[in-house]
């Protein structure tokens, strides 16, 4: 049924809209479809049509594709599932925080800026009893520059880590967050060193 959405008549299509569990924000796409399929605006519809083969995908990927446009990405390419392709960020840089030495590094913020120099960032913690995280992408946090993206992510590293059990592996975790911080913030006082 999936590869012939676009074959099937409005009514048909209207059911399996009204199939979907939709996410609240999933909502207005859906609502703006249907009141085209209602209405036979071909110009909408066909923009819709246009980003998938199910009613579920070209609902998903329209409303990516208007996160993509919020960091400048306007290209439209799909996966061979029909799935949208996750952009590619430009600048990327990868901060890592090494609670010990030796270990695999679970503490790190990635950064990012979009085409239209937008920026946004992924962080990810450990400590002994939790942790958790997410990647950089399109659905972050949005910045216009890289210092005020960088201290976001630095603050919530920080704040996810104080409110855990504290031990000697956490502390120094957030300790080398705190001075990436300070220097970033300008709070921290850097030593001249004269020739």
């Amino acid at each position: 049924m999936e590869n012939n959405y676009k074959n099937l008549n409005k009514y048909e299509k209207l059911a399996q809209i009204q199939d979907l569990h939709l996410m609240k924000r999933e909502r207005s796409y859906a609502a703006k479809y249907l009141k085209a399929l209602w209405r036979n605006d071909s110009e909408i519809i066909a923009e819709y049509e246009s980003f998938g083969n199910s009613a579920r995908q070209l609902l998903m990927n329209r409303r990516e594709y208007d996160q993509h446009l919020l960091f400048g990405f306007a290209d439209i390419q799909f996966n061979e599932y029909g799935w949208l392709e996750r952009p590619q960020f430009l600048d990327i840089e990868h901060f890592e925080f090494p609670h010990r030495d030796g270990w695999a590094v679970s503490n790190h913020i990635t950064i990012g800026r979009g085409v239209n120099g937008k920026w946004s960032y992924g962080v990810s913690y450990s400590c002994n009893t939790s942790g958790g995280g997410y990647g950089l992408g399109i659905w972050g946090k949005i910045f216009d520059d890289r210092k005020s993206c960088l201290i976001s992510a630095l603050q919530e590293l920080m704040d996810k880590l104080r409110k855990v059990d504290q031990d000697k592996y956490t502390a120094r975790v957030l300790k080398q967050a705190k001075d990436l911080f300070d220097t970033v913030t300008g709070r921290k006082v850097i030593q001249l060193e004269l020739f």
